[in-house]
């Protein structure tokens, strides 16, 4: 019964451990959603330090649950793939603040005519985050339908390469100067680098679920 207890400690730890990723990536998009229509970098100052205060909090959760992991003996046969696959989901919230701080450290606007674009790349950082949630608290409770909920992640990384590409194209299409084009760009593949993030855990989650198959 100990044992069960202490399993189902480290499941809510999880929990909060997605919650606290989940809603940096959250302030990330409506922040950066807000400034790039706004210009207003008082207030991207402060969505950068909540972000940064989430992703804290989930580095703190995540080390708890290590620590719980080894000294408690639990999930021995998948310990490893499990602190592995939470090490990977945390680079999406790395990913996040790297983006939001280049934004506010280097001073970057963003011109009117990459609007559309940027909140289209940005819905699907968050959504891209949302899937890889739920195909984690899946893989607690079920297996059968965390690979279906994997593979939406692939798509969606997909479709936020396609308007990354599209957005760098139009800044090295316009009037900018060269090194505004250079910032935006590299602005640009920061924030398009969350999907990737999302997807590799996503791979990690599929390993998970292979290795418990056989």
């Amino acid at each position: 019964m100990l044992f069960v207890s202490r399993q189902k400690k480290v499941e809510s730890l999880a929990s909060d451990y997605c919650k606290a990723v989940l809603q940096a990536l959250q302030v990330f998009h409506d922040g950066l959603l807000s400034y790039s229509q706004t210009g207003d970098r008082q207030k991207l100052g402060q969505d950068l330090n909540m972000v940064h205060r989430f992703e804290s909090s989930a580095d703190d959760i995540r080390t708890e649950i290590e620590v719980m992991m080894y000294s408690k003996s639990i999930f021995p046969e998948s310990r490893g793939d499990i602190l592995l696959l939470l090490e990977m989901i945390d680079r999406v919230p790395n990913q996040a603040e790297t983006a939001i701080r280049m934004l506010w450290t280097n001073h970057i606007t963003i011109p009117e005519f990459l609007q559309d674009g940027i909140m289209k790349l940005l819905a699907l950082t968050l959504r891209s985050t949302e899937v890889l949630i739920e195909a984690v608290e899946q893989l607690f409770s079920d297996f059968a339908g965390t690979m279906a909920i994997v593979g939406k992640i692939d798509e969606i990384e997909s479709e936020a390469d396609n308007i990354e590409g599209s957005l760098v194209e139009r800044v090295f299409s316009s009037e900018l100067d060269g090194f505004q084009k250079i910032l935006l760009r590299d602005f640009i593949g920061s924030t398009g680098a969350i999907p990737d993030r999302a997807e590799n855990a996503g791979d990690r989650i599929r390993i998970i679920v292979a290795k418990r198959s056989v």
